[in-house]
């Protein structure tokens, strides 16, 4: 994805691992130019979101071994998968980390945080809401270099205070974005305090703001 969503598809809905294979086979002139060097993201990513959507697999407190037998079907190199699943365990004791108002943010400040967080942990977790205030760019730029992301809530969701602590709940650190003045995000702050979340505040000037919805 994005290139080729019918081949996504194809992969998602084979009814068996053997099958699945076979059609990447098939396809390999499809495949990324940069295979080799995200591969293990790839699989990593993989994992952590299974981790994620499939809580009961306890992928996140399950010994390494036991994750290396249940992968032993894919047939991959044993200094391969387990220089993976080392990553993996870097992923499953990182952070979870939220952001609120990164989508009214100017970009440019959004991203320069964003690359900030990978330099220092490339290890992190993504809270995110799916609704109309899911900041959708940090969204696709998280899955584009591999950060798992957790959905809290469903689509139809208002941004209301319940919604608001669920996020904050889960996080380990809460970044917020705000324009000098605003009071928006004050629920986010204080629940952030209460709960002693690593909190960080990024402010920026309203004109920025009010350029970044006209998409000057």
């Amino acid at each position: 994805m994005p290139h080729h969503p019918a081949g996504r598809d194809a992969i998602v809905f084979s009814p068996s691992l053997k099958e699945a294979r076979r059609y990447a086979r098939l396809n390999q002139d499809k495949w990324r130019s940069d295979w080799t060097l995200v591969r293990p993201s790839v699989l990593i990513i993989g994992l952590g979101l299974l981790a994620l959507q499939r809580p009961e697999l306890e992928l996140r407190t399950r010994p390494l071994p036991e994750i290396a037998t249940g992968l032993a079907d894919m047939g991959l190199p044993s200094r391969f998968l387990e220089a993976c699943l080392a990553r993996f365990d870097e992923w499953r004791k990182g952070p979870r980390v939220s952001f609120f108002g990164a989508d009214l943010a100017p970009d440019a400040l959004v991203g320069q945080k964003a690359s900030k967080l990978v330099s220092a942990m490339p290890t992190w977790t993504l809270i995110s809401p799916c609704n109309g205030r899911t900041p959708w760019r940090l969204h696709d730029w998280s899955l584009a270099h591999f950060v798992p992301i957790e959905y809290i809530g469903a689509p139809k969701d208002r941004m209301s205070r319940p919604l608001i602590e669920q996020i904050v709940q889960r996080s380990d650190q809460v970044v917020v974005f705000e324009a000098r003045g605003d009071r928006r995000h004050d629920v986010a702050i204080q629940m952030a305090r209460s709960l002693k979340r690593k909190l960080t505040l990024e402010l920026y000037a309203k004109d920025s703001a009010a350029q970044r919805i006209q998409g000057i």
